[in-house]
């Protein structure tokens, strides 16, 4: 049970493209997802998905629209420890799709 809160957590964390990848992570400020005291903003949505996006193509090292394990390991430590998971067509490589899909699936997963 501690082991699926984890990677649920660790997931919904890639798919909402967490503050935490591109900022200090302070709740103090305004783009941090949490600041509003709940969910964030469609703004905050999209500048984080937009960061989310960045950090993936600097990521991708070959260029090729898609991470690798060891990619995913220089740049995205959580979808590395997550790669089988995400990896569901197990190509060996995940997309920015496939991680934002298992990010929602989580989501869906976790509603009341």
């Amino acid at each position: 049970m501690k082991t699926i809160r984890r990677t649920s957590f660790l997931l919904l964390a890639l798919a909402s493209a967490s503050a935490a990848f591109a900022q200090s992570g302070d709740p103090a400020n305004a783009d941090h997802p949490r600041a509003a005291g709940g969910a964030p903003s469609p703004e905050q949505q999209q500048r984080m998905a937009e960061r989310m996006a960045e950090r993936f193509k600097a990521a991708d090292a070959d260029h090729d629209g898609k991470l690798s394990l060891d990619e995913a390991k220089a740049g995205f430590p959580m979808v590395a420890r997550n790669f089988d998971k995400i990896d569901t067509g197990h190509t060996g490589s995940v997309t920015l799709e496939q991680i934002t899909a298992a990010g929602a699936q989580m989501r869906r997963n976790r509603a009341p």
